[in-house]
């Protein structure tokens, strides 16, 4: 688990996401084995960030980068249905004014 400052784990957990899923992640404390509470050397409060869907850490990828892939899916399947449509193998979707 990534254990870290909390100003650090509040950062990641705020501009991240799972590398694994690209889901949210989640902060909680960081205890020993006794229920202690873990800081470091100069007495900040460490962390540990995690999946929210797994409760596990796979790593992070930035938020920006998850952007601008699921941007490129969505490019990408616009596209797929217009040339389907196009070649007569979908129906083309109409816009309905209510």
């Amino acid at each position: 688990m990534s254990k870290m400052p909390e100003q650090l784990a509040q950062h990641t957990v705020d501009n991240y996401r799972c590398s694994r899923c690209w889901g949210f992640l989640v902060k909680t404390w960081a205890v020993d084995k006794d229920g202690q509470l873990l800081k470091t050397d100069q007495g900040e409060q460490l962390a540990e960030v995690k999946c929210r869907n797994s409760g596990e850490d796979f790593g992070f990828v930035s938020k920006y980068f998850v952007d601008q892939e699921t941007a490129k899916d969505f490019n990408y399947s616009y596209e797929v249905r217009r040339d389907l449509s196009r070649m007569g193998i979908i129906a083309k979707e109409t816009a309905h004014a209510n």
